[in-house]
């Protein structure tokens, strides 16, 4: 069984009386968890940020987490996470996408994931430009 903090509460249906051919299975046993299927892709948010000067370097990230890791924001809050802001912006989740934009904004700015990060992609500055974004919509 997967544990239950890490699913979310709107994907989990348990029924308060499940009847099974006439057998009870309420409980935990009648326990359903939705299937996370995201089918809701949009790419023209990265193709806003590539166009903006501390964003173009979008695509280059390969996803490695030493932005998240030495970011002090992330250490404080758990759901801030450039690693996966950048990922879910490259991707189109749309629906992930407005789940966590309020997070987006709690880059302080600071630089230290784009001195960490290898590849160059500036993931301070794709928050600055997902900042500017999310205003605008």
């Amino acid at each position: 069984m997967i544990e239950r903090e890490y699913i979310e509460e709107e994907r989990i249906i348990e029924p308060e009386k499940l009847d099974i051919g006439g057998i009870d299975a309420s409980g935990r046993w009648g326990l359903i968890v939705l299937p996370r299927v995201i089918t809701d892709f949009d790419t023209s948010l990265v193709k806003e940020v590539k166009k903006l000067p501390r964003g173009k370097h979008i695509e280059n990230c390969w996803q490695c987490g030493l932005c998240t890791a030495v970011g002090p924001v992330a250490h404080k809050e758990p759901r801030f996470n450039p690693r996966y802001f950048i990922y879910i912006v490259k991707m189109g989740y749309k629906s992930e996408i407005n789940k966590l934009k309020e997070f987006v904004y709690f880059c302080q700015g600071c630089g230290l994931c784009s001195e960490a990060c290898p590849k160059h992609v500036d993931p301070a500055g794709v928050m600055m430009a997902l900042n500017i974004l999310f205003d605008k919509i």
